[in-house]
């Protein structure tokens, strides 16, 4: 005798895009970018890789549902396709503290920065131009430990060679003891590696010092004209406690070579920091 209940056929050997392909993968068509998509700055505001399986659970909210063939078995047609269940209490407090443990695990969408003192900032807010960087890394048994560091300019450089477009950091980084000594130096690195380019400028300016012989050991001997491409300088000593009137990437030169009391005026191109540099 044949039975009443409808047969309702389950396949157990379902293969779709979802299922052969792992999550890697399907994250990577959401989040990948194309080179120029990266040049252009576009990964600051792609989605993010979110574990889903952490902290999502289909099915187990404060409402208790069933979804057939989602978090239960298939039913009958003749069923309800979706059903409402109520939880116990204990249920309940278990789900919410479930729920805690996952927001207290979860990383903060929100990227921490570190607030600087008013002091410490640069040229432009909490970018590294201005800052201080302390001394350089040591060079074998000599050490730097009354050095000053500053890093005037961090920029990207482009080559062309005939693989194409080779893009670079190059960092602008000066440092001196405060005492006419001081040196000078651009660092390099590949594509998103800013601290490195400031470190290999770091230890190149280490390695090219030179001795500045100040006045009293605040201000030069002499004023003097310097001109360097379309950049065109004008120094004037000044008496004590005068202070530095100059452009603010001078003004740094002058901190790590121990100059007090200085006026400078800059004619011309006053954004080619390393002509204004040299």
């Amino acid at each position: 005798m044949a039975s009443l209940i409808p047969f309702n056929q389950i396949r157990q050997n379902t293969v779709n895009f979802f299922m052969r392909k792992p999550a890697r993968e399907l994250w990577k068509t959401v989040t990948s970018l194309s080179p120029a998509g990266i040049k252009k700055g576009r990964s600051k505001t792609r989605q993010s890789v979110l574990n889903l399986q952490k902290f999502y659970r289909i099915g187990a909210g404060p409402i208790k549902v069933k979804y057939p063939g989602l978090n239960t078995p298939l039913t009958v047609p003749n069923d309800e396709p979706m059903m409402v269940m109520e939880k116990t209490k204990e249920e309940i407090d278990a789900v919410e503290e479930r729920l805690k443990n996952i927001i207290a695990t979860r990383p903060s969408k929100k990227r921490m920065k570190e607030k600087l003192h008013p002091l410490e900032r640069g040229f432009a807010g909490v970018r590294v131009e201005g800052q201080k960087l302390g001394p350089p890394p040591p060079v074998g048994d000599i050490y730097f430990d009354d050095f000053q560091t500053y890093c005037l300019q961090l920029r990207r450089t482009t080559n062309m060679t005939s693989y194409g477009r080779q893009h670079t950091i190059s960092a602008l980084i000066i440092t001196g003891n405060g005492n006419g000594l001081g040196g000078y130096a651009i660092g390099k690195a590949g594509l998103k590696h800013h601290i490195r380019a400031v470190v290999n400028g770091m230890k190149m300016a280490s390695r090219k010092l030179v001795y500045v012989e100040l006045l009293e050991n605040r201000t030069i001997y002499q004023d003097f004209y310097a001109e360097c491409r379309g950049t065109r300088i004008f120094a004037q000593r000044r008496p004590k406690d005068f202070g530095i009137v100059a452009h603010p990437r001078l003004v740094k030169i002058c901190e790590v070579l121990g100059i007090k009391d200085l006026e400078c005026k800059v004619m011309g191109s006053t954004r080619n920091y390393i002509a204004l540099t040299h």
